[in-house]
């Protein structure tokens, strides 16, 4: 559960990032050519990325999370070199030698296999040790996000507690009717009260379900001003811009650690403004009526804030850094032409693709990774248990049994071993063990006993599908055959890809074989069924 929520959370962040990243790319290279509105609200693509893990079977970060999830499999060494560690003090360091059936065999390891055994060794060595802090890793992540939230909430409420502590109703009867107008003219259907301070500088919005406008208390204010005032601060209020940048302070919080979202964080609050400038000076009929709305800005921009916090409040002014910006965008009257939007139109369904194709890993996969077996196998897994709880003996395939018998092939020469499956299999899949011992991992290896190279034969196979079971192999003859090997051989890679279609019992009692050779790498039975 813990593994599957730090994969989850990984996956998400890193396919965020990726949205983040091309949409940066987007908005510098053709700043110009697309609407601060647009650029405000594409960031929704990379938002819903972030939060939700729903994606289609085939993405990237699936793609990409099969390497992991198939951890075991592909940090698989040969099982000859398991049995080189339990008889080093009778061979060389250059052979490995196999005793198995009465008979022993030896092979030589390059240097490049052993390289890549150590790195691949090294590698499982420390995704182990990650996953065995992914406990305290959990809670350091979901110990900082809460603060964070704690945080920023507990910010918000003082905020508006000291707000509607130093301000007062404003009650001049002009200003009241304006806003009326203003809310009209908006088709907002929601009263917003109208307030004045003498701590704020700068006009603001606040609070949820009591919206409320916030002037300055300056006795030289026009009605127009003020009037572009309500304009500006109840378009925030139409746009809802206030849950906007609360959903990104959450995002923000659950991926605190990741430095995109915090770039995704300035960009939302620069557009924010922009945008509004943008959905304003649209209302805004005349040069002279969008240089009466720059002169209220540079009025709003007279002195500092004396209070402080981009997300309790929408200010007609964030900072001083965009107001240069917004000047040069609002003076400017740009029409949209036909290409733009067909450019937008494009733009947009690329960045929608990309969001919902750069994916998340599959829900379910980090059990299989923590066990050590991809995901098909886990739910091979859950459907044997299911079977055992109900007390019965799972009954396998010949296409399972294909399946096994060849993944065993490739691991290890002993016939014997091999030879339990071939009854059960297919003929194609029995065909198929010759040409798979030729290209297994041993596939080269001599027979000491004979001089010849080690491969599966025709006539072994023919001969051992003389012997017709009586019925179909069963989970409880699986049990055996999978405890035997392991008692003998003691290499898990040998028995893994059994231990879908093994009961619990057998499971257990191969566990314990096996952490009975190995003290200091255990296994838990409980995390393959």
């Amino acid at each position: 559960m813990l593994t599957s929520i730090l994969l989850l959370l990984l996956s998400l962040s890193i396919s965020g990032s990726l949205v983040i990243m091309l949409v940066c790319a987007i908005c510098r290279l053709l700043q110009k050519r697309l609407s601060h509105q647009w650029q405000y609200y594409i960031w929704i693509a990379a938002i819903v990325r972030l939060l939700f893990p729903f994606s289609p079977e085939e993405n990237l970060i699936g793609y990409m999370a099969k390497p992991l999830l198939e951890m075991d499999s592909s940090f698989a060494y040969m099982s000859a070199e398991q049995n080189t560690q339990n008889t080093r003090n009778e061979n060389s360091s250059d052979t490995i030698i196999r005793q198995s059936s009465g008979y022993a065999q030896s092979a030589p390891i390059t240097d490049t296999k052993r390289k890549v055994q150590t790195m691949k060794a090294f590698i499982k060595r420390n995704m182990t040790k990650l996953l065995e802090y992914r406990l305290h890793l959990c809670i350091f992540w979901f110990t900082v996000a809460m603060l964070l939230l704690l945080r920023k909430i507990t910010v918000y409420q003082d905020f508006i507690r000291f707000m509607k502590a130093s301000s007062a109703p404003v009650d001049d009867i002009d200003f009241l009717e304006m806003l009326s107008k203003t809310e009209s003219q908006l088709g907002i259907q929601k009263p917003i009260d109208l307030w004045s301070s003498q701590i704020v500088s700068s006009p603001m919005l606040i609070g949820f379900f009591h919206p409320c406008i916030i002037l300055p208390e300056k006795d030289n204010q026009s009605k127009q001003a003020v009037y572009y005032i309500m304009l500006h601060e109840l378009t925030h209020y139409q746009r809802r811009d206030m849950y906007y940048k609360w959903l990104v302070q959450l995002v923000l919080c659950i991926h605190w650690f990741n430095p995109f979202v915090h770039i995704m964080a300035r960009q939302v609050n620069r557009l924010c403004e922009l945008s509004c400038d943008e959905a304003v000076t649209a209302k805004l009929e005349s040069g002279s009526q969008r240089k009466e709305y720059a002169a209220t800005l540079l009025a709003a921009m007279s002195k500092e804030h004396n209070y402080k916090e981009q997300v309790a409040s929408l200010t007609l002014t964030e900072n001083k850094r965009l107001l240069k910006e917004r000047m040069e965008f609002i003076m400017r009257k740009k029409e949209t032409t036909v290409s733009e939007k067909l450019l937008t139109v494009f733009l947009t369904a690329t960045v929608i693709i990309v969001s919902v194709y750069s994916g998340s890993f599959p829900a379910g996969a980090s059990a299989g990774t923590s066990a050590g077996i991809s995901v098909g196998t886990s739910v091979r897994i859950k459907e044997t248990r299911q079977a055992d709880r109900q007390g019965n003996t799972s009954e396998i395939t010949a296409e399972q049994a294909d399946e096994m018998a060849l993944a065993l092939t490739n691991k290890i020469w002993v016939w014997e071993w091999v030879e339990f499956f071939v009854p059960y299999m297919t003929k194609e899949g029995a065909e198929k063990l010759v040409s798979a011992s030729r290209h297994s991992e041993w596939a080269g290896y001599i027979d000491h006993t004979t001089g010849k190279k080690l491969k599966f034969t025709k006539k072994q196979i023919r001969t051992a599908r003389r012997h017709t079971p009586s019925r179909p192999l069963t989970s409880k003859a699986l049990d055996s055959h999978a405890l035997m090997i392991m008692q003998s051989n003691g290499d898990w890679d040998c028995i893994s890809f059994m231990l879908p279609y093994m009961s619990k019992k057998g499971i257990r009692a191969v566990t314990r074989s096996y952490n009975s050779k190995h003290g200091d790498d255990k296994k838990r039975a409980a995390d393959y069924y």
